[in-house]
């Protein structure tokens, strides 16, 4: 099922694209909190699309859902875009229109307490240049309830970049003997995807990468609160 339309915005998302492990932790960490307090009504719209997109078989089709695609691709080209904020104050009557093409739906990743649903996809929004990525919606879920959710672009360009830095590095040489590394390599096999899409691969080697990077991390984390702790309690 693919889709071809044109809006000018309620709120919506389209393209699936995700798969069985979670979120980039580098993107912008200011979630959408689903969370009641006192909201404007544009945030509580808002809000109330990001819940819907997590279950909602047409997620990737569905032009109510254009209102957060288009304000997760404001925020992808913001000049700020890695500490961007996103203030729940825009309105959807505001928002540029924008057209999709060819939505796919991807894999759904679960690595609880995340969990992540994606699409891929071409889009235009008001004046700017066509532009082709992944619309991911990722959330964090504690005991059955939704705690926080996040609507993210990621334009191929950005995808490429990560892709080539990271087979740079693996160029420059890796120690594949570091236990750290082939533990996180065992917890995190390489994605399946059928899709004969270049950059559907490079995302899914991206997406690999990333959990592997955050696993030996925490790892080293870790290693250092033991220690600490060990020379606190001694």
């Amino acid at each position: 099922m693919t889709d071809t339309r044109h809006s000018s915005l309620p709120l919506s998302p389209r393209t699936r694209f995700s798969w069985r492990n979670v979120m980039r932790a580098g993107s912008v960490l200011a979630v959408l909190a689903v969370a009641a307090c006192a909201q404007s009504p544009e945030k509580k719209a808002e809000q109330a699309a990001l819940e819907a997109a997590k279950t909602d078989p047409d997620f990737c089709y569905s032009a109510k859902y254009d209102g957060l695609l288009v304000q997760a691709w404001q925020r992808a080209h913001a000049t700020n875009a890695a500490t961007q904020q996103d203030t729940g104050k825009a309105d959807p009557a505001t928002l540029p229109p924008v057209s999709v093409n060819g939505a796919t739906v991807m894999p759904e990743l679960s690595v609880p307490p995340y969990s992540r649903r994606s699409c891929r996809m071409s889009i235009k929004v008001g004046n700017a240049a066509p532009e082709s990525g992944f619309l991911a919606f990722t959330y964090l879920t504690r005991n059955g309830q939704t705690q926080s959710a996040l609507a993210e672009w990621f334009p191929d360009s950005v995808v490429t970049e990560k892709y080539d830095a990271t087979m740079e590095q693996i160029k420059a040489g890796i120690d594949m003997s570091n236990p750290d590394l082939k533990t996180c390599l065992a917890r995190y096999p390489g994605f399946e995807t059928e899709s004969s899409d270049p950059m559907v691969k490079k995302a899914a080697f991206d997406l690999r990468a990333h959990l592997i990077r955050r696993c030996m991390a925490n790892k080293v984390a870790l290693r250092n609160l033991y220690s600490d702790l060990y020379f606190i309690h001694r």
